[in-house]
């Protein structure tokens, strides 16, 4: 009976070993979130050098010019600088004290966060970073999606709103259009200091057209949109990190970055679903008359609400940078 008993607490340890072991290796999947250099990414742009190409997702900042106050930019009008809270950056030479009050500086803004592994760069070299990270937190009234969503014909994660109390739609705001395909939220988020604003339409022409279209919905009374209990509005989970880095060729063809050694930007955005309450269950009886992934590309941008333009926007045309679905077994 003892020998059994044995046996039985050592198969119970083995059991839930591997158990945690699977548990935590699905769970790491699917927390993960899209990391790349820009390079490998050929749908993406990470910056204006990409104006022209429409058929791209784009991510805008001010990003390494940001960092070169005198530089000359033909977008001031379009951006913002992105605030201090969310970024750092180094413009010197790369030396032990540089850098590790560099990381000072980072760790403050950006709790626990690894060091940056700069390739092909030696002691003394100039460096030249931008580096922009946002996490958006999202208020309650929103979950992570039970369903998952296709866009561009790939099955990619979402977050999903559903209205359960009154004070749920005092941070949000919710616009439509249906005869003209046009979808929109405003989202006040950092005490209410900044406010974010997705949009999506079937037909929007170029993303500049877009971010006009996007402004004007919200600024109509008659689009105002109320979400009814028995309805739900999915958008796209976006977390991704992303870096690009210029070596000397690239640099090279561009004055405003003559001699460094290297420049770099970075951006890590995220938006965010409250913690508590987990997600929300399938229900069939939802109605999502509002979805922002299946009618048409979307753009996203995050404005101080003092200032009128924003600081960053970013048009998804490509799910490359959308979480990707976990695979089903």
């Amino acid at each position: 009976m003892r020998k059994l008993f044995i046996f039985f607490i050592a198969f119970w340890v083995s059991f839930m070993t591997i158990y945690s072991i699977y548990y935590y290796k699905v769970k790491s999947k699917l927390d993960q979130s899209v990391v790349a250099m820009a390079k490998d990414l050929p749908h993406t742009v990470l910056g204006f050098e990409g104006l022209a190409d429409s058929g791209k997702n784009m991510i805008f900042t001010e990003g390494l010019t940001q960092v070169i106050p005198s530089s000359s930019k033909e977008y001031d009008s379009l951006l913002s600088p992105v605030p201090d809270a969310g970024f750092v950056s180094f413009n010197s030479a790369y030396t032990k004290d540089h850098i590790e009050k560099f990381y000072e500086g980072l760790v403050t803004k950006f709790q626990n966060h690894p060091p940056i592994e700069f390739k092909n760069i030696k002691d003394g070299d100039r460096l030249l970073l931008s580096y922009f990270f946002e996490n958006v937190h999202l208020p309650d009234g929103f979950r992570v999606s039970a369903d998952t969503v296709f866009f561009r014909e790939k099955r990619v994660r979402a977050l999903q709103y559903h209205h359960q109390y009154i004070s749920d739609t005092g941070q949000v705001s919710f616009y439509k259009e249906d005869q003209g395909h046009q979808y929109a939220l405003k989202v006040k988020i950092n005490e209410g200091k900044e406010e974010l604003v997705m949009y999506s339409s079937k037909n929007w022409g170029t993303w500049l057209q877009a971010k006009a279209k996007a402004d004007s919905i919200i600024n109509k009374a008659a689009a105002r949109y109320y979400p009814a209990k028995n309805e739900s509005v999915l958008i796209p989970e976006l977390d991704f990190s992303i870096a690009k880095d210029l070596d000397k060729n690239e640099t090279g063809n561009n004055p405003l970055y003559n001699g460094y050694t290297l420049a770099e930007e970075r951006i890590k955005f995220k938006i965010s679903a409250p913690k508590e309450g987990g997600p929300l269950e399938a229900n069939k009886s939802y109605n999502t008359p509002i979805n922002f992934i299946m009618n048409g590309n979307v753009l996203v941008y995050i404005k101080e609400t003092n200032k009128n333009s924003p600081y960053c926007i970013i048009y998804i045309n490509d799910p490359e940078i959308l979480k990707p679905a976990a695979k089903q077994r």
